[in-house]
């Protein structure tokens, strides 16, 4: 009988530790559950979605784009200062040129003609010359002989004088002398005349020469009209005639271009005038050249503007030492601005306290597209087009939030959205 109790006390024992047992365990499970639902609610509370972006290079100044038509640096047309017949023109549109160089020839025979002519009436007038000339010293000359026969006449007129004082002869004939002495006075006036006179013939034939030599020179220079010579070194652009037309006083034969700098003239307008300054560097594509880019110099900026449209023409020049760039070509020029790159970020992205800027980085990325994010003080510059310039605080390539759908502290843990870079 006692052994039968102590059996029944011992299964009762039994099932009164495996009934502890099981309430123990769902108390546990009851409390992680609690537990966990809570650090759920916690977390529900303090999510934050951020945009995120990455600091870049730039600048706030947008480029400016034109349309030209490219064109070569300078162009000279050759237009004829006489008339006459185009006797030859050796070349053609394309062909290269240089400075000096021979190309045409007008007829110029009848031009030859009034040289030759023109030089024969010259060689009449310094014959002239020479016999005037002789004529001169003939007249000096007799000048001479006149001079020195009222010397000796007025010599025999004192002596014959002074002889009639004395008594030895008669005074009749010492005056006979002295009227000698005076007749000899009018010859040297007479001779010095004619030698005057001579003189005279002498400068109007040598003003004829001069006249006549003017002429010549006139009439060859005509002549050297006739060739035509390349004004410049450069390309042949525009040939007008062919070799047996009329050419007329003015007409151009031959137009040619320095294609070694290539022109292009774009219209700004007034509004970015003070963005372009003489020596600017410029960016140029040309679509005959695809993606290809050039560099471009702006050389000249037009004083005034145009009245109708408000733009100013502005000359670009860009090297083209391989005469690669032909004319009529569409340029595209690219203003861009002459300012220092810096870090632009949105401004959005900044937060200001006390008049000190914080920017938020992402630091220590996680899974998931998580992150946390960290404050960091920076300093900021111009400010346009919802961007600003960071000049110190932030290195180009970190990420930043730029937008938040809630205020953003220190290490915060964030959710960064699909938009993100």
């Amino acid at each position: 009988m006692h052994c039968k109790f102590k059996f029944i006390w011992l299964v009762l024992g039994a099932m009164s530790l495996i009934s502890c047992s099981f309430e123990s365990k769902d108390t546990s499970q009851t409390s992680q559950t609690t537990e966990s639902n809570l650090t759920n609610v916690s977390l529900e509370q303090k999510n934050i979605n951020v945009d995120v972006e990455v600091a870049s290079v730039g600048s706030l100044s947008s480029e400016r784009k034109y349309t030209g038509t490219t064109q070569p640096q300078q162009e000279v047309s050759w237009r004829s200062q006489t008339e006459g017949t185009l006797f030859e023109l050796a070349i053609e549109v394309g062909d290269r040129v240089a400075k000096g160089e021979l190309i045409g020839q007008l007829d110029d025979r009848l031009l030859a003609a009034d040289v030759t002519g023109r030089k024969g009436e010259l060689a009449t007038l310094e014959s002239e010359l020479a016999q005037a000339k002789i004529q001169v010293r003939n007249a000096q000359i007799s000048l001479e002989e006149a001079e020195i026969q009222l010397e000796q006449a007025k010599n025999d007129a004192l002596r014959y004088q002074r002889l009639a004082a004395t008594g030895l002869i008669a005074q009749q004939q010492a005056e006979s002398f002295q009227t000698a002495a005076r007749v000899a006075e009018k010859a040297v006036l007479t001779a010095q005349e004619a030698v005057k006179t001579e003189v005279k013939a002498v400068a109007v034939v040598q003003g004829r020469i001069a006249t006549q030599q003017s002429a010549i020179a006139e009439s060859q220079q005509r002549q050297t009209y006739s060739q035509i010579v390349a004004p410049m070194s450069g390309v042949v652009t525009t040939k007008a005639t062919e070799p047996g037309s009329l050419i007329l006083p003015g007409e151009e034969v031959v137009a040619i271009g320095d294609f070694s700098q290539i022109k292009i003239v774009v219209p700004i307008s007034e509004l970015d005038l003070g963005q372009v300054v003489l020596g600017q560097q410029v960016k140029v594509k040309l679509d005959a050249f695809g993606d290809r880019q050039f560099t471009g110099q702006v050389s000249r900026i037009a004083p005034t503007t145009n009245n109708s449209s408000r733009q100013i023409p502005v000359e670009i020049i860009v090297d083209n030492p391989d005469y690669q760039i032909k004319g009529g070509l569409l340029a595209r020029v690219n203003f861009a601005s002459d300012r220092k790159s810096k870090i632009i970020v949105q401004e959005s992205a900044l937060t200001t306290e006390e008049g000190v800027d914080y920017i938020f980085i992402v630091t220590r990325p996680k899974e998931n597209n998580q992150g946390v994010v960290t404050r960091r003080k920076v300093l900021t510059g111009d400010r346009a087009n919802s961007k600003v310039e960071i000049i110190a605080g932030i290195s180009p390539g970190e990420r930043y939030v730029f937008r938040s759908n809630q205020p953003l502290q220190d290490q915060d843990e964030v959710w960064l959205s699909i938009l993100s870079q």
